[in-house]
């Protein structure tokens, strides 16, 4: 016996979208008006995920229905400039358009890459971030984030989110300035660190 016309048995990246945007099960299941056992169960597999399924799910995460059910495949990435020693980025500008591609957790990748070791990162390395907007800024609480500054300028922060909804913006490193009660329009949540080796002879 053939399945119905318009469901699919395969394994979704709901789960994955959901982790990405910081919500809970229970989060998610009140955007898309349901309960959250079925949307563990849609996750998992252990229930049959129809179109409808997908398209409400796609809905809320602002993505295509394809996102959620085809596998990992390259991104083109934003290269926004290079991380200074400050936790400073040096922006590329909107009119450079360099990137880099790779296959990343993120639907709306940003990178930049160090100039100097910042926290545990090192020089060299570049930084891949999910940019966030909105309530979905709730997800960047006690993370490394990259966010906006003054003019071109970004800062790699560790963000703690307060009960107004603003931000403690706080160092990577001891001896940095802390900034209390800031307002993001977005923050981009890193998810990706890549590293390079390089030949110690």
């Amino acid at each position: 016996m053939g399945q119905a016309t318009g469901e699919t048995a395969m394994q979704t990246r709901i789960r994955h979208y959901r982790k990405l945007r910081g919500l809970t099960l229970q989060q998610l299941a009140e955007r898309v008006g349901t309960t959250a056992q079925t949307v563990s169960r849609l996750e998992t597999g252990n229930m049959t995920v129809s179109m409808d399924w997908l398209q409400r799910f796609a809905d809320i995460f602002e993505l295509h229905v394809a996102d959620l059910i085809e596998g990992g495949r390259g991104r083109e990435i934003d290269l926004l400039g290079t991380l200074a020693g400050d936790g400073a980025v040096l922006s590329n500008g909107d009119a450079d358009g360099t990137s880099i591609t790779l296959d990343v957790p993120a639907d709306r990748p940003v990178a930049v890459r160090l100039a100097a070791r910042v926290g545990r990162y090192e020089a060299g390395d570049i930084l891949i971030g999910n940019r966030l907007e909105g309530a979905d800024l709730a997800g960047t609480h006690g993370q490394d984030c990259l966010v906006p500054g003054e003019g071109h300028t970004l800062y790699l922060r560790r963000l703690a989110r307060e009960t107004d909804g603003t931000f403690t913006l706080m160092p990577l490193d001891s001896g940095g300035d802390i900034r209390f009660g800031v307002a993001l329009d977005w923050a981009a949540r890193i998810v990706m660190r890549v590293s390079y080796f390089r030949d110690a002879r």
